[in-house]
Formats: C-alpha cells, structure tokens, sequence
C-alpha cells in the first residue's frame, strides 16, 4: 500500500468567489460531519459524471444555525452560543477533510452563520471570528437582529411577534466592522452581513441598510426574507454593480420567500444560492416515512431499493470505513524506522 497522503487543500471561498463570473455558487446547510461527508461525495459525483451546469460556478459547505439548534433539539430561538456553533464548524471541517483524502478532491469551502456575534461588544466579534476562522470556516454570517427575542430569518420573533432589530449604525459599528477588520488580516476569511428588516421596517429601508453595510465593507450581502419575486428580483437587481456580492436564501415552502432554484436565481443575478435546511427537511420526511412504517408493524425494505448502496453498506463508505482500515492496516505493517 502507498503512503497515505494527508496534504490535501480546501477549496478558497475568496478564490471562488473571485473565478466564478457570471456564474452562481451553490451553499449547502449541513446539520452534522455525516451530511458534510455525503455533500462532498454527492457534489463530486455530479462532476464526475458531467452534470454539473454552466452557470453554477461551485459549491460550499454551510454551518448553519437553524440547523446547529436542531441537532441539539432547540428551534432557533437564540439557544446556540458561541461555543456551539465553533464546535459545529470543527465537525464539519474534519469530516470533509478526511472526505477529500477519501476522494481525492478537495474539501469545499466552509461558510458559517454566527447569528448577531454571540456578544455586545465588538471584542466578542473579533473572538468569533478568530475561533469560527481557527475552525476552518471562510467566511462569517453577522447579522442585525437583537441579541434578545432572536429567531430564524423567517419566522416571527422569539416571542411570536415581530423581531427586533439593532440600528444600521450599531451593526455597522458592533459588528461589520470589528468582523471586517478582522477578514482584512487574513487571507481566506470573508465577511457577509445580513439585515433582517424587510419584516420590520419594509423593503425600502432593509435596501438602504444593505447598502451601508456593503460600504462599511461587508464582502457579501445578504437581504433575508424577500416577500415576492418582484422584491428578489431588485434585490439582486439594485447589487448588481456592487464590489459586494449578494445572495438569495432559499427555504422549502417558507411562508416568507418565494423558491427559486439555482438556475432561476442565477438568471436573477445573484452570486451565491443559499439553501441551508433543505438537507435536515428532506431527511426528515425519509425519517417520518421509516418510523410510521415501523410502528405499524411493516417490512421497511418491501418494496424499497433494497440496493447495498442505499443502505447499510453504502453509508459506511460514504463514512469511510475503509478509508480508516486502511490507514490502520498501512501503519500497523509499516516497518519501524531506524
């Protein structure tokens, strides 16, 4: 057996963002290392077999916050703090490196939701960013929502009414900048910010919100929660020939937002589709299918795929099981060196 390699890159967020042109990147929410491992593995597939399209420019790894919350059984609702979502990003680091010494393509990019910063002062951002950064993500998610009554960009407030937002000034003062000072440093991290006002203070005033924090230096702009397609169309619209690029945030039957695939965003005008729990939905209903078969007694297999690959078998590749075998078998026979 060859000596294993372990010297294999990750893809750069800042070096993607820069090729793609006109082209579209896909980010992808994962809830743990094992959904990280299948979205390496299932996006390498697709170009091994050619059928990634033109105008999708590459794919990331995201860490989101919803889904942070939900594996620990918590809607998000503000419960996840700060050593929450770094352990999350260091999970999920770990799994789709050792994926990229299993397939020997390299690791995605990994972005990170950091919700309003996990803290007040602007020394509680630059510690995020530092230990989100540390974690392997490339790039931090601020957004403009309060610390208190926190909730998920669409959905009501944590209280069942509306959000409550901070000032354009304060996000630009407490956490843009504090978080763009920290990326200048560095040479694979980036900055998005996004503003949650559509919901509270109506369109208009989420744009000009927009706007200022691309000017404080945001790298990405992120409007949440867009209400019809007119209003997604001028966001990406009104961005177009902003240095910032802008992404749209896609959520399966959100009562917010009209879903669009990455072929309508991309004709749209956006840079980056976001569909960060579309994974953990799509799961779950396989898994409401499986527990309902159970208690009712059934074959689960009876007239499913009963194909290896489906199941038991095919999951443990996807894990590496015999990625790690092997690295056993290989330095348990290597000869010791004198």
């Amino acid at each position: 057996m060859e000596t294993p390699s372990f010297g294999l890159e990750r893809i750069g967020f800042k070096k993607l963002m820069r090729e793609k042109g006109e082209r579209i990147l896909v980010a992808i929410g994962v809830a743990n290392g094992a959904e990280a491992r299948q979205l390496h593995h299932s996006v390498y597939s697709l170009y091994e077999q050619e059928a990634v399209p033109d105008f999708i420019g590459g794919f990331v790894t995201f860490v989101s916050g919803y889904l942070c919350a939900a594996m620990h059984g918590l809607p998000d609702m503000g419960y996840i703090l700060r050593t929450e979502i770094v352990r999350q990003t260091d999970i999920i680091e770990q799994a789709t490196w050792m994926a990229a010494l299993q397939t020997g393509n390299p690791a995605l990019p990994i972005g990170v939701d950091a919700d309003t910063g996990y803290g007040v002062e602007p020394s509680s951002i630059l510690l995020t960013c530092r230990q989100i950064h540390k974690q392997g993500g490339q790039y931090i998610q601020l957004e403009d929502q309060q610390n208190v009554n926190k909730s998920c960009g669409h959905m009501e407030g944590a209280g069942g009414t509306g959000k409550q937002l901070i000032s354009a000034e304060e996000m630009i003062r407490l956490r843009v900048r504090p978080a763009v000072a920290y990326a200048r440093e560095q040479e694979d991290f980036s900055v998005m910010a996004r503003t949650d006002a559509i919901a509270v203070e109506g369109f208009r005033a989420a744009m000009d919100r927009a706007f200022a924090y691309a000017e404080a230096g945001a790298d990405i702009l992120f409007v949440e929660a867009p209400e019809d397609e007119d209003q997604l169309r001028r966001v990406a619209a009104e961005f177009k020939n902003s240095p910032s690029g802008v992404l749209a945030n896609m959520i399966e039957r959100s009562p917010k937002t009209p879903y669009k695939s990455p072929k309508e965003l991309h004709d749209m005008g956006f840079d980056i589709a976001l569909y960060c729990i579309g994974s953990l939905l799509a799961g779950r209903a396989a898994q409401q299918r499986y527990y309902h078969i159970l208690g009712q007694g059934r074959q689960v297999l009876q007239g499913a795929d009963e194909s290896e690959s489906r199941w038991f078998g095919g999951f443990n590749q996807i894990i590496g099981r015999e990625q790690t075998e092997a690295w056993n078998r290989f330095f348990h026979n290597e000869p010791d060196s004198k």
